[in-house]
């Protein structure tokens, strides 16, 4: 068995059933193995074998899931990339994978501008869009091809399927090796565990180079689901398509659900289609989880797990106890257990670490043996994470060891600002911690000893501004008088930073303002993505949050009109607003 094996008997037995629903495209299920086969020919003839690490730069769309199944189909390993990647980071992918191959689309092509001549090992761009670039494959020509001839999967189970690149503490992000069975063993046991029906409906709008959206799509396949596939979230739409499609359930992080609580325009639409919510990535708060199933009658299903062990360890069970505050209990397949430091089990009630063994676990961190070892010792995978198991064998999450930042779901570690802090010219030391937030869970927060007096908060924002992904940008910068409190050996103690940051002092700067387009610009496409022209397509906003308030705007040919709001608005953030998650 393998993933080519496993799309062979999705497509053998639900055939002509929608698999895809994104916007006004359908794809069946043996329409989408036609196309896997396309383009598995496609890659082969470009001279790519078995082995080759093919990176996967594109939003959420069906080339993006024809992409990872045919790069598998010929036993090359996808790399998902992800979008929200400066070139900084793009640029280290490729060259610590020594990528061959990069599928992307042409949205992104400034990023491979920056970088195409510091990556030595990519040879073959194939660039999705309407005009590539002459230098590039055209992804568009090649699934024009008539070369459907069915291609046998060429991988064995423990083959690597995926390599998902996530954050470490050192600073620089670790490739995660996932193998054809890791995804399956995940793929059965959340299907066994969320006592999935064939023939479901699931709403999609997580990217897809996150692994939650990865096998969210992977085990609706095997139960003939259709998947409504979206580029991202917004309240409005969600209703609109639940209403529409007879929506199922979704996955999604805390903030979403909070964001869902809020909106009004839910009262509008039928959404007796709704069976439950999946929710991971970050806590969600017993208040968020008590009133989202008082509100829409309901369960939340919260879950837990890592890139490391193919997203899902733990679920909290879709019928019957569910109990607020647990990450619930094991999957079928895992193993959980809780250690003290010297690896002794520890008894119900007793907080240790929180390790994980089963066939989900990774292969291991490319090119990375020490780490590896490090994180894997016989065959358990050691998370860094506090928890303990209560008498009926729900797990509870306690503490992280690993300073990570969730921020809307989002992981963030904060050694990579640090160093990067360190590197400006103004900066002594920078210490980076995570503070609650209501909506996002945890926002970034910066601590810095300065060089020069002169070193003002715009500076340190604009700074980060330049070389980080959006999400890693730090909400709150505050430049201290003396130094970090530290321990005797002189490491920076920063659980007691976060202490500081609890009630987080008023920013003497603001990070750059969003312009009416920044908000609204890219909406236009969810009503028109084909960018038909003459199409005028009109919206309501809510924006909460600093320098927030209510907009109409009108979207016609790419050109915004407000036709009520501030024409300038003084917004220093979308992430938060109320009816639209960028």
């Amino acid at each position: 068995m393998n993933l080519g094996i496993f799309l062979d008997n999705a497509a053998d037995k639900y055939k002509d059933s929608i698999y895809l629903n994104f916007y006004d495209r359908t794809v069946t299920y043996d329409e989408f193995r036609k196309r896997v086969f396309i383009l598995a020919n496609s890659l082969k003839k470009l001279g790519f074998r078995k082995g080759d690490f093919i990176h996967v730069l594109v939003q959420n769309s069906p080339e993006t899931l024809i992409a990872y199944f045919a790069i598998q189909r010929i036993g090359a390993i996808a790399g998902p990339v992800n979008g929200w990647w400066k070139a900084p980071e793009v640029e280290y992918l490729l060259n610590d994978s020594k990528g061959r191959g990069l599928i992307i689309e042409d949205q992104y092509l400034p990023i491979l501008k920056e970088i195409r001549d510091k990556c030595p090992s990519l040879e073959v761009v194939i660039e999705v869009g309407e005009s590539p670039q002459p230098e590039h494959v055209s992804f568009k020509a090649l699934m024009e091809g008539t070369d459907s001839t069915p291609v046998e999967s060429d991988a064995d189970i423990d083959d690597t399927a995926y390599i998902f690149y996530t954050s470490g503490t050192t600073g620089n992000p670790k490739g995660v090796l996932l193998s054809h069975k890791n995804v399956l063993a995940d793929v059965s046991g959340i299907t066994d565990a969320l006592k999935l029906d064939e023939k479901m409906v699931l709403l999609c709008f997580l990217p897809l180079f996150h692994v939650n959206a990865m096998l969210t799509c992977t085990f609706s396949m095997g139960m003939g689901h259709q998947i409504v596939l979206r580029k991202g979230f917004s309240a409005s739409e969600f209703w609109e398509v639940v209403d529409k499609y007879k929506v199922n359930f979704w996955s999604a992080v805390p903030a979403v659900y909070q964001i869902l609580l809020t909106d009004p325009t839910r009262q509008k639409f039928d959404l007796s289609s709704l069976q439950f919510g999946v929710c991971g990535a970050a806590p969600l708060t017993p208040e968020t989880f008590t009133k989202f199933q008082e509100v829409f009658n309901i369960p939340i299903v919260e879950g837990y797990g890592l890139t490391e062990v193919t997203c899902v360890s733990t679920i909290n069970p879709r019928d019957g106890v569910r109990k607020i505050g647990s990450i619930g209990l094991p999957l079928p397949g895992q193993t959980i257990k809780i250690i003290d430091e010297q690896g002794n089990e520890l008894p119900p009630g007793a907080a240790g670490e929180i390790i994980i063994g089963g066939d989900a676990v990774m292969k291991g961190y490319y090119n990375r043996p020490e780490e590896t070892a490090k994180t894997i010792v016989n065959g358990f995978l050691h998370t860094g994470d506090v928890g303990y198991r209560d008498n009926d064998g729900y797990i509870f999450i306690v503490d992280r060891i690993k300073d990570m930042i969730i921020r809307g779901g989002e992981n963030i570690y904060p050694k990579e600002i640090d160093n990067l802090l360190a590197t400006h010219p103004k900066i002594q030391e920078a210490a980076t911690v995570g503070v609650p937030d209501k909506t996002m869970g945890e926002e970034v927060k910066v601590f810095i000893v300065p060089l020069d007096d002169s070193l003002t908060e715009e500076e340190v924002i604009g700074f980060c501004t330049e070389k980080l992904a959006k999400f890693k940008i730090p909400k709150y910068v505050e430049i201290i008088d003396g130094d970090f409190p530290r321990s005797p050996i002189g490491k920076v103690l920063k659980k007691e930073l976060r202490t500081w940051g609890l009630t987080p002092r008023p920013k003497k700067s603001k990070a750059p303002e969003a312009t009416v387009e920044d908000i609204f610009g890219t909406m236009e496409s969810r009503v028109n993505p084909d960018g038909v022209k003459g199409i005028t397509a009109n919206y309501g906003y809510v924006i909460t949050g600093t320098g927030g308030g209510e907009w109409t705007v009108s979207v016609k040919d790419g050109v915004v009109k407000v036709l009520k709001g501030l024409h300038t608005p003084n917004v220093t953030t979308t992430i938060s607003a109320k009816d639209w998650v960028a």
